[in-house]
């Protein structure tokens, strides 16, 4: 039931962000928690205007990752979460060798009440 969300700057090509949204489902499988994987509803969003800071998209790139999960799991749980998040996507960044000044990256877990959520699968 996660919802990943990856905002980026569109110096960072779709094919990247398609790898890196498959290694954070495999982080969160990985991570106590009980995080589902194959419930995990994935999506980005490129922005083309955009300034990090005083630097324009000539010389930044950034990556915003939120990730929403239901209620019920400790803060040191999530924390864990994020921090490998964030690790693995320096990681990712710095593999990509994009000839920007600067990069931002950030995580943020984001409680989505069970109490007020609602999932409707329809298969066939």
């Amino acid at each position: 039931m996660p919802h990943l969300i990856i905002e980026h700057s569109s110096n960072i090509k779709p094919k990247s962000v398609a790898y890196l949204q498959n290694k954070i489902q495999e982080i969160m499988h990985l991570q106590e928690g009980n995080f589902d994987a194959d419930q995990c509803k994935c999506r980005s969003f490129s922005s083309g205007e955009y300034f990090v800071g005083h630097l324009n998209e000539l010389d930044s790139s950034f990556i915003h990752i939120t990730l929403k999960v239901l209620t019920g799991r400790s803060v040191e749980i999530r924390q864990n979460l994020s921090q490998k998040i964030g690790e693995f996507t320096q990681k990712f960044y710095e593999d990509l060798k994009l000839a920007t000044k600067r990069c931002d990256i950030s995580v943020d877990i984001v409680e989505m009440q069970r109490d007020t959520y609602q999932k409707i699968r329809i298969e066939r």
